[in-house]
């Protein structure tokens, strides 16, 4: 499993995240994925800290599925002290600013067909892709 999971997810995103589910229906694959909890952002790491949810998560556009649009689901970890109330969590850059596909997605897209993934997705829904 962990093979094929490495062929559809970047590595990149691996490296800080697995797979916590997979959702399939008639019009698209969503691949949830959760910040491994061993990763508490660096300004707090060595003090008492406690996991408080998750942020919103990022919903990235990457190669379809069986000609199905294919979501990666980024879900990061949210932490605090304890006893106290603000949060930290990680950043990260798996796409490029205003644009909603992991960056090999985008960059496919743009070469290949020269469509942005919005357009791409609107395309696709006119055409049947």
């Amino acid at each position: 499993m962990d093979k094929i999971i490495s062929l559809i997810v970047p590595a990149e995103i691996l490296e800080s995240f697995e797979v916590s589910e997979v959702k399939e229906s008639p019009t698209q694959v969503e691949i949830i994925l959760l910040e491994k909890k061993e990763l508490i952002p660096e300004e707090i790491k060595g003090r008492y800290v406690v996991l408080d949810g998750f942020c919103n998560p990022l919903s990235l556009l990457s190669f379809p599925i069986k000609g199905t649009p294919t979501y990666l689901v980024i879900k990061r970890r949210r932490w605090k002290l304890s006893g106290e109330d603000e949060h930290y969590s990680n950043s990260y850059q798996f796409n490029h600013p205003g644009i909603k596909a992991t960056k090999e997605f985008a960059a496919f897209l743009k070469e290949v067909h020269g469509h942005t993934p919005d357009e791409y997705l609107r395309v696709c829904r006119d055409n049947g892709c």
